[in-house]
């Protein structure tokens, strides 16, 4: 037998030299596989630090509160008012509204590459502000600033959303534009993690401290905030120096992409005469109706998580210190246990079960067991849908508009969450939000499903047909499909 048609392992036991095409293809199948692991890597990061800072930023307010209110509201039980705490929580959704919108358009006018990087600049900077407040201002001066720099802070988040979502999937390493999206998504829960993570170890290390004086905790407080942005600012320079992605120049940008971008009115042309059409309307409004409604279950819950452990027994303590030590682990227990097993389970899942099917089956589960399946099933898939279901033209215009419906959803709940628990209690709002849920389970089914599709499909518009049923096999086109899903 030729030793070059013998395998590698048969070659190295007989004590034969290894072939050199044997050694070539091995080198060259490792060169391979670091710069995929490398590629991957850098998009994962790149992309997904803008959904790390939102998980963070968003439950570190419900732990900023609680030690604002031992600081600035000492007279008034130590407790910030239930309608001024709601404002100051309610602020960065508010303002993730309007980034949402906005680069959503301008990531489809002007090109994804000419505003990336732009929204964690606003993300950085508006933290930083929050973080520097005088220690002098009053009740009402600490209410104003917090919200006001909360809500400039929330801009340059939401702007994330349609910028980084469509960059994932059209600059994607995989051959599943889902598990690269859902891992740049699972960020997010990673954030939320960490914040708590970093709660417990400044509790700890300023512990004597405030014991003997409930005022250190400022550090706590500017600390935690400030700590959560540093990964923000180690990865702004990759993010401005991206590329624009292919899919971007191939069906939008035209034959010559360096002939410039098509600019806010031919965009809104476009937009309308897509939507025009009633099946794409009626998926919008799907989308759109089923992120509003999850996040008012979601984040009723995740940015109160504060309020539900002290009405459990766990969040109270014997001393401030022990209140918000108890608050955190309660947090981390969440987060662990429940938030990021959910996140990291739905990445192998999505291309096996389908967009739609495990967006419906993860809203009926989150009816009866809340935390995992919330995050397994349509916290990821109201995130992904909207970033697949509509066109390159679109895409970045279409997931800002439904990711600002969600964070409608928030705002709602933000500002109803206390109040309604005061007036009816934990279990019964738990109650309401688990029928919200199930109302976002049938809005489901009037979204295509677009497991299996690729981004040529989309594009030609073949993707709409019976829901919750697996696609057909592949349509043979004019021209090769950049990615089949």
């Amino acid at each position: 037998m030729n030793p070059e048609n013998r395998s590698d392992h048969e070659q190295q036991a007989s004590g034969q030299k290894v072939s050199w095409w044997t050694t070539t293809k091995f080198l060259m199948m490792h060169v391979y596989f670091v710069v995929f692991i490398e590629e991957l890597s850098l998009t994962a990061s790149r992309a997904g630090v803008g959904f790390f800072a939102d998980g963070y930023l968003n439950i570190t307010i419900g732990l900023v509160v609680p030690m604002l209110g031992y600081i600035y509201f000492q007279d008034d039980k130590n407790t910030v008012p239930t309608v001024k705490s709601s404002i100051m929580k309610g602020a960065l959704s508010l303002g993730m509204i309007v980034g949402q919108l906005v680069f959503g358009v301008l990531g489809d006018a002007l090109g994804r590459r000419k505003i990336y990087g732009k929204e964690l600049m606003i993300t950085i900077f508006g933290t930083l502000m929050v973080i520097v407040m005088p220690t002098s201002l009053s009740h009402e001066g600490v209410i104003v600033w917090v919200t006001m720099w909360r809500l400039f802070t929330g801009v340059g988040i939401g702007a994330d959303y349609p910028m980084s979502s469509t960059l994932s999937a059209e600059h994607n390493p995989f051959r599943s534009r889902g598990k690269m999206v859902l891992i740049v998504f699972a960020s997010l829960g990673l954030g939320n993690l960490t914040a708590a993570i970093v709660f417990v170890v400044l509790l700890t290390a300023f512990k004597g401290s405030i014991s003997d004086n409930i005022n250190r905790l400022e550090w706590v407080w500017r600390l935690l905030l400030g700590l959560g942005i540093i990964p923000a600012a180690a990865t702004l320079y990759s993010r401005l120096r991206m590329k624009e992605s292919i899919p971007y120049e191939r069906y939008v940008g035209g034959a010559d992409p360096s002939s410039g971008s098509r600019g806010l009115r031919q965009q809104w042309v476009e937009f309308k005469e897509y939507f025009s059409d009633v099946k794409h309307a009626k998926v919008l409004f799907a989308t759109c109706m089923t992120w509003f409604l999850f996040d008012i279950a979601f984040y009723g819950v995740n940015l109160n998580q504060s309020i539900i452990l002290s009405q459990l027994g766990y969040g109270k303590g014997k001393t401030a210190w022990a209140t918000l030590h108890n608050l955190a682990i309660g947090n981390i227990i969440a987060s662990a246990a429940g938030f990021m097993p959910g996140y990291y389970a739905a990445i192998p899942l999505i291309d096996v079960v389908g967009r739609v099917r495990q967006q419906f089956i993860g809203c009926i589960l989150v009816a009866v067991i809340y935390a995992f399946f919330l995050n397994c099933g349509p916290n990821v898939t109201t995130f992904l849908i909207p970033v697949e279901v509509f066109p390159t033209r679109v895409r970045s215009t279409a997931h800002g508009i439904s990711a600002a419906a969600g964070k409608a959803g928030a705002v709602l709940t933000t500002f109803a969450f206390g109040s309604v628990t005061e007036a009816i209690g934990i279990r019964g709002v738990l109650g309401i939000l688990s029928g919200v849920i199930f109302l976002t389970a049938l809005l489901t089914l009037m979204i295509p499903e677009t497991k299996g599709k690729s981004l040529d499909e989309i594009e030609n518009d073949t993707i709409y047909g019976k829901v919750l049923r697996d696609p057909q096999p592949l349509r043979t086109t004019d021209r090769k499909p950049l990615q089949a899903q």
